[in-house]
């Protein structure tokens, strides 16, 4: 799930696909869902809670429980599997509409009717299928170390590293086509201060810690991605762009 007890109030997860396996409560701060350049989708598995702050949400947005709206600011379409309850503040796009199966919730008085007629009952409303993607396994050892692979050192550029795990928590330059593969642990890169790291970080049986200034790339990882400091960029690219071609993929 998705909770702003865990989340920089004033994030923006400026994703165009976002997949939540569970409940969303953004129910302070402005932290954001979606992007604005090329919004897509957003399937939460689960209720979803748009409490206090002024957040954009941007795709449209499928719920597969109840949806609570109070303060978000709506530039497409919610689906809504469940219950429907408005508190007095959203503010929904012109083109914005909010299908729904269950009950139409809202605050007694003058509400206004120009969010209520974009309130629309609907039975069914379309859902999304959550992806079950498996990591995939590592290569041999040997492969590895005929691609120049390493099990250590320091944070650096063109690193590439293939152990059980790595951490790197000292001040370092910006490091650009890092590979960092942690067969059986953890990886973690903190302290980089505004310096950071591009490239594919890989922890199948571990997390992903990181600290720095900004992180542009690939992050694969059982347990989660922590970024814990407030202002990093992070910017997800393609895998394929930090190799040569398939036959250097290193999963």
């Amino acid at each position: 799930g998705l909770d702003t007890a865990t989340t920089n109030l004033g994030a923006s997860i400026a994703v165009t696909r976002i997949y939540i396996e569970g409940n969303v409560n953004l129910n302070s701060g402005s932290a954001e869902l979606g992007s604005s350049s090329n919004p897509g989708k957003i399937c939460i598995n689960g209720d979803l809670s748009f409490g206090s702050g002024k957040r954009n949400i941007y795709g449209d947005v499928y719920v597969a429980g109840d949806f609570y709206l109070k303060d978000a600011i709506i530039h497409h379409n919610i689906f809504v599997n469940g219950d429907l309850t408005l508190d007095w503040t959203p503010t929904l796009d012109a083109d914005a509409r909010i299908y729904y199966t269950g009950s139409l919730n809202y605050p007694s008085g003058n509400y206004p009717q120009d969010i209520l007629n974009k309130c629309i009952r609907q039975t069914p409303v379309p859902g999304c299928d959550m992806p079950d993607l498996a990591l995939p396994p590592v290569k041999s050892q040997s492969w590895y170390d005929a691609k120049g692979y390493v099990s250590s050192g320091a944070l650096a550029n063109n690193l590439k590293i293939f152990a059980d795990s790595y951490s790197s928590t000292s001040s370092r330059d910006s490091s650009s086509n890092v590979v960092i593969i942690a067969r059986n642990g953890d990886i973690t890169l903190t302290g980089l201060g505004s310096s950071g790291v591009t490239g594919v970080l890989y922890a199948p049986k571990g997390r992903v810690t990181f600290n720095g200034g900004f992180f542009t790339g690939v992050v694969l990882t059982r347990d989660g991605f922590f970024v814990t400091s407030g202002g990093t960029d992070v910017t997800f690219s393609n895998f394929k762009n930090y190799f040569s071609g398939p036959d250097d993929y290193p999963l």
